[in-house]
């Protein structure tokens, strides 16, 4: 047809010749029909009940229309042989429904079913309406739905996140969460939420993890990850179970201060119980120093650590006051947790260093959408 867009000389005329495709007064008002239409997929019919022109205008307009791969055709072969059914119904094509979300139509979405709903209708056309038809493309129906919850029309926030991550599996998580976001307010202002609160505070039910589910979004620009106020990194004694920034060297020095102190009245205790078989039973020969019993394979913290180390026994000691404090206790703590024939004291532990948990809330960008 003539009212066809002619090969493009840039953007700026493929803009103008899209723009004159849509708003020639009658494509325009089928447009608007097919919005406002319950199913989105009104016969000719039903086209002509609605619009102040002839079904021939129609007819040449739906054409062009279909040219352009703004609509298209969609048939359903059982009511052929039904009287006074259509058989023939005009709806969006994927294609006709990403040049109306880029030019604004689908924001008119609400008020166009509005005035559908609003208007009486004949016997014939509310007989056509109610008619059987084909389904539509899931993508051009996705497109389409109007939330009910509130009113909101997420269409536009929908089609954001899909051109976005539509290569994702969790993008229909994604644009589940992003709603949850919207209804629960965690605006720009608000301080947001962790994502270990995520399930908890907005009642979802997603199939993906939430840490993936969240950096999509992240990444597409609908919410925004913040970091709390203070520091990167919390050192937390677990011996204390506080927070010792600013005196974590001291803090790993005692606590292996303590650890040697363990070490030593372990070696004692067991000394001792050798001393006191030796006077009770009869007398043997003991063919290697009784320090050396005591660390047999696993009987001692000292011998765990001496195995963890690659280190004599003698060593240990020694071993844990030389280098990085830190890093020795807490390589020496979890070698003594990971074994099943010591337990270690409420003296000593680990120090923890710990990131404060990220928040989310939604941007700007993404409450622009809405």
């Amino acid at each position: 047809m003539s009212d066809a867009p002619a090969a493009s000389d840039g953007p700026f005329e493929e803009q103008r010749q899209i723009y004159d495709l849509l708003s020639q007064e009658t494509r325009h008002l089928i447009l608007q029909f097919i919005l406002g239409h319950p199913e989105h997929l009104p016969s000719l019919d039903e086209l002509a009940y609605m619009m102040p022109k002839n079904k021939a205008a129609i007819g040449d307009q739906l054409e062009v229309l279909s040219d352009n791969d703004i609509i298209d055709c969609y048939r359903y072969p059982p009511n052929e042989g039904a009287r006074d059914l259509p058989s023939q119904f005009y709806g969006l094509t994927e294609h006709g429904v990403e040049i109306l979300y880029e030019y604004n139509y689908l924001r008119g979405l609400p008020v166009a079913r509005a005035l559908y709903d609003n208007t009486r209708l004949s016997e014939k056309a509310q007989r056509h309406r109610d008619a059987p038809r084909p389904e539509l493309p899931a993508a051009v129906t996705d497109a389409l739905t109007i939330d009910d919850n509130g009113g909101t029309d997420f269409n536009r926030l929908e089609r954001f996140i899909r051109e976005r991550k539509g290569n994702t599996h969790s993008v229909d998580d994604q644009i589940i969460v992003a709603k949850a976001f919207y209804h629960a307010e965690i605006g720009p202002d608000e301080e947001g939420i962790k994502r270990t609160e995520l399930m908890g505070s907005l009642d979802i039910d997603i199939d993906y993890r939430p840490r993936t589910v969240l950096n999509h979004l992240v990444d597409a620009g609908v919410l925004a990850q913040t970091a709390p106020p203070g520091p990167d990194v919390f050192a937390i004694s677990e011996r204390l179970d506080e927070i010792v920034n600013g005196h974590v060297t001291e803090e790993a020095e005692a606590n292996l201060e303590a650890l040697i102190a363990h070490i030593d009245d372990e070696l004692e205790v067991t000394a001792l119980s050798e001393d006191a078989a030796e006077r009770d039973g009869p007398q043997t020969q003991v063919s290697a120093p009784s320090i050396a019993v005591a660390d047999g394979a696993g009987r001692t913290i000292r011998s765990i650590l001496a195995t963890e180390f690659s280190l004599e026994p003698e060593q240990v000691t020694d071993f844990l006051r030389s280098g990085d404090p830190v890093d020795r206790l807490n390589t020496a703590v979890g070698a003594i947790k990971s074994s099943e024939e010591v337990r270690e004291s409420e003296d000593y532990g680990r120090i923890v260093f710990v990131r404060p948990a990220y928040r989310y809330r939604l941007t700007e960008q993404a409450m622009d959408l809405v």
